[in-house]
């Protein structure tokens, strides 16, 4: 049995290893470039790969290697044989490594037809190519550089497409034609178009290595890889076998990764300040900070993602012209550009606009504030009855009267029928409004409709005398715009001058809304938190912990939750905040009229 040199075998290369398992999770990004000099390990890494990846089931005796379940991935055959049957028969098989001949011809490449049996029976007059074999497979070309510009369009475009058309005499016919795209190349032999260098997903400029330690090692395991690879093989078995299993679980976690809107506004501020003319460049990069996030077992796209994102995508992008020097980009260079002070922006608001009162009705959720308040026993208030006491501070005669009357059956008051007054006030609240004011809250403008959400509370509490603090959050901390008042002018005015931008810190601003609940001691506290929970700033290091964390410090403040998305569009980040803190949550459509 033919053994490969072990991925896990190979000696650092890092950003060459992290470029290929991003491409063997997600095959859309378009493939990777690899440029380095001879005898740097290109090809050992590549056909390293092929071996790592897990079995896949492909339809049997097809020539395409379809998926058996899934239609889009079949072609026209497989795709009529299970409308008919509703299932077809597969077996498992490994993903191969299919090498391209520098001699190729364009009918090697895409299939021929015979065209009598092409009148007759469609696509089984076809004669496949390499990129038939090539589906659900890995294509690799060795010195891409000196392949035929005109094949490696024709490549490339497939690639893209997922799909190969032969076109010949006026018939045409298509087959899936999906694959993971690795070209390697010495630059010293020449380069590639810019043009052609876009098609690829990604680039890694990797060089032999000058560490002696490393170097030693490298000899160490080729030595005894040649001595006895199946020994070889087995030492690294586990590695091996960890590697699959994250390549698994990252597959499966990349449909839940999100990238925040200011993100992707980092992305499009990189391209355009590194001069990247191309929408591809974009594109790439969003898709592989989304891979690098779930590689790291995380559900949200971090700045350190887009930047080995950009590391990846956009290098050999740089170079706009034949002949023209690509610019070296490094990490350092990125790190500015990502330290770049977003731009703010300033939205209005409608005042007009009114609120659906079931939103500030606590009695119906469990607390209450202003006129909804449960009413609070004190010295001062409605009289509206009578206990006893040892040390009555409010005298309540008639109901003193009536217990000596009661009691001794005639006028006489002794000390135990004094009876002190029971007074009613209404209960005295704090809302504190947490209003996010991220990039993201930019995005169909929801601003303008949490700002008028805002304006609505502002003018309920200043009805019902109720004092209110304003806090707004955005870029790395919350900031109070104004303390507990009940003078809401002021609130009006940060709210018309708040600008918006930059990240969201969520769970901080939290934190920062429970610490001024903390320091009232007179009214009951509310936090009205109202964002779109696309959070991605957090106190600790995952929203689990900041939500251990902020419970331990809630002290039971009552928290309510206005979501601007709409239950459709919602990533559910807030609903686990409300279900954490036992709050109520609202869309912003079921309390804005």
């Amino acid at each position: 049995m033919f053994v490969i040199f072990p991925f896990a075998a190979i000696v650092s290369q890092e950003l060459l290893k992290k470029a290929l398992l991003v491409n063997a999770i997600d095959p859309s990004i378009g493939g990777l470039l690899v440029r380095g000099s001879k005898g740097s390990g290109k090809s050992t890494a590549v056909r390293a790969l092929a071996d790592l990846l897990p079995k896949i089931k492909v339809v049997e005796h097809c020539p395409f290697r379809c998926h058996p379940d899934n239609t889009k991935l079949m072609c026209n055959s497989c795709q009529e044989r299970f409308e008919s049957a509703g299932s077809l028969s597969y077996r498992e098989s490994k993903m191969e490594i299919i090498n391209m001949p520098l001699s190729v011809t364009e009918d090697m490449v895409v299939g021929s037809l015979d065209i009598k049996r092409a009148l007759k029976e469609g696509i089984k007059a076809l004669e496949p190519g390499i990129l038939a074999k090539v589906n659900r497979n890995i294509l690799y070309i060795d010195e891409v550089n000196l392949l035929d510009s005109h094949i490696v369009n024709i490549l490339l475009d497939s690639a893209a497409m997922g799909v190969n058309i032969v076109e010949r005499e006026g018939i045409s016919l298509y087959h899936p034609s999906r694959f993971i795209l690795i070209g390697t190349m010495n630059p010293e032999e020449g380069d590639l178009r810019p043009q052609l260098l876009d098609r690829f997903g990604l680039c890694v400029d990797i060089e032999a290595l000058n560490n002696k330690e490393d170097r030693l090692k490298i000899i160490e395991y080729r030595r005894e890889f040649d001595k006895d690879p199946w020994t070889f093989e087995e030492r690294f078995k586990d590695a091996q076998e960890a590697l699959k299993r994250d390549i698994l679980h990252s597959q499966s976690l990349l449909k839940k990764v999100f990238i925040p809107p200011e993100l992707l506004e980092k992305i499009v501020e990189i391209t355009i300040s590194l001069g990247i003319k191309t929408h591809r460049a974009d594109i790439v990069m969003e898709k592989t900070s989304r891979v690098l996030a779930a590689i790291g077992d995380r559900k949200y796209v971090t700045e350190d993602d887009i930047k080995e994102a950009a590391l990846l995508a956009l290098a050999h992008r740089m170079r706009q012209q034949p002949f023209e020097k690509s610019p070296p980009l490094s990490m350092e260079t990125l790190q500015k550009l990502m330290d770049k002070k977003p731009e703010e922006e300033i939205f209005d608001f409608d005042k007009t606009s009114s609120m659906k009162k079931e939103m500030l009705r606590f009695d119906l959720i469990g607390s209450s504030t202003g006129k909804d308040f449960p009413k609070t026993t004190g010295e001062r208030g409605l009289y509206i009855n009578a206990k006893e006491s040892e040390n009555p501070k409010n005298i309540a005669i008639d109901a003193t009267f009536r217990k000596a009357v009661r009691e001794t059956g005639q006028l006489e008051i002794l000390p135990e029928h004094v009876m002190e007054k029971i007074r009613v006030t209404r209960g005295e609240a704090l809302y504190v409004i947490l209003l996010d004011s991220s990039s993201s809250m930019r995005m169909d403008r929801k601003i303008r409709l949490a700002k008028a959400l805002s304006w609505q509370l502002l003018k309920q509490s200043y009805e019902n005398r109720n004092r209110v603090a304003f806090l707004t959050f955005k870029g790395d901390d919350a900031q109070v715009l104004v303390s507990p008042t009940q003078d809401i002018l002021n609130i009006e005015e940060a709210l018309k001058e708040l600008p918006t931008g930059g990240k969201t810190p969520l769970t901080p601003a939290l934190y920062k809304a429970f610490q001024v609940a903390k320091k009232e001691t007179k009214a009951m506290p509310v936090i009205i938190l109202i964002s779109d929970g696309k959070g991605n700033v957090f106190i600790k290091n995952t929203l689990e912990e900041d939500l251990n964390y902020l419970s331990k410090l809630s002290n039971g403040t009552k928290l309510v939750v206005v979501n601007t998305e709409n239950k459709h569009k919602s990533i559910g980040l807030l609903e686990e905040i409300a279900a954490s803190f036992k709050a109520h949550h609202f869309y912003l459509d079921e309390v804005l009229a």
